[in-house]
């Protein structure tokens, strides 16, 4: 590490995970909200979490129960650094919706240990560290929404150990995340993966195999409408739609709306859809998913997006 380096910048974006076919797969970044992780060098050799923002009131700052906190210590590690860490959390991504706001944490803080330590890993050392804050909050290392806010666009996560793929969207491409105002649930994502069964027929497993491919071609070639094609999961949503009242009328909905498809974003409970803005308005899709859970007497907020680039460097001083 450089020795006039005290102090260190990063931010990363949120991000939707699995648009249906790709579980544990695929991840997108979006824009509308993002953390902000800054690190100081401290005295001592303990590592201090801190967390600001109007969405950080309830998170934990144990560093083995904060997102920050295992890719922190496992970075320091690595760097073989001897002296204490300072890292703040500006928490701006909400959590309990489903767009990946522990992994916007642990996006952040690992791209800016990397730089502040000097360590310089490829993409895929940076989202296998990043995937350990999701392990600490969730139970699972699942690395999709952490490689979305880490490398930007959409991302793809595969192969043990993980390897990563980050492919630019089509430019048409819009997002519209409809959340329905529900009961916050305690470790919603643990209990939300609890959910899918260990076993799956063969026939579900190669519907999906075939719709994630597409999916993928799809983004390579800029097709949205084929990418909406492939967003159709028969190996979590089927257990997880329950949970959001008025699921099928919403979704369908939306399709009929002009949405290219729909799904849960990640754990939920909103539902994200992918538009062409260039063939129809993301705002009148947004309308009615609303409208839709209104029917089905849930309450419910929209927000229309764009892909977002990768976690940054704001400043190093």
């Amino acid at each position: 590490m450089r020795a006039s380096r005290t102090q260190a910048v990063g931010r990363a974006f949120c991000s939707t995970a699995n648009l249906g076919a790709g579980f544990d797969v695929f991840g997108l970044a979006l824009t509308k909200y993002s953390d902000i992780v800054s690190v100081r060098i401290t005295s001592g050799r303990k590592i201090r979490i801190i967390v600001t923002g109007r969405e950080g009131l309830s998170l934990p700052v144990h560093v083995k129960k904060n997102s920050a906190g295992p890719p922190a210590s496992a970075l320091a590690e690595k760097a073989g650094f001897k002296k204490g860490l300072e890292i703040t959390v500006e928490k701006g991504v909400p959590h309990g919706l489903g767009l990946g706001s522990s992994g916007a944490t642990a996006a952040a803080c690992t791209k800016v240990l990397d730089a502040h330590l000097d360590l310089r890993l490829s993409n895929d050392e940076l989202v296998r560290v990043a995937s350990l804050g999701e392990k600490a909050v969730a139970g699972t290392a699942h690395a999709d929404n952490v490689a979305a806010s880490l490398l930007g666009g959409f991302a793809i996560v595969y192969d043990d150990p993980i390897r990563t793929i980050s492919l630019k969207p089509p430019a048409g491409l819009t997002i519209v995340v409809v959340t329905p105002q529900l009961p916050a649930r305690s470790n919603k994502t643990g209990k939300a993966r609890n959910m899918v069964p260990e076993k799956i027929r063969v026939k579900d497993a190669v519907l999906n195999l075939g719709r994630a491919s597409a999916m993928a071609a799809a983004f390579a070639q800029g097709d949205i409408r084929m990418i909406g094609r492939g967003m159709v999961d028969e190996i979590a949503e089927p257990h997880r739609q329950d949970l959001i009242p008025g699921y099928h009328q919403v979704r369908r909905t939306g399709l009929e709306a002009g949405a290219a498809g729909v799904s849960i974003s990640g754990a939920g409970p909103s539902l994200v859809a992918l538009v062409d803005r260039d063939s129809r308005d993301p705002r009148l899709v947004a309308q009615a998913m609303v409208k839709a859970f209104a029917l089905n007497n849930v309450r419910s907020t929209s927000f229309v997006a764009r892909p977002a680039q990768g976690a940054s460097i704001v400043k190093v001083a």
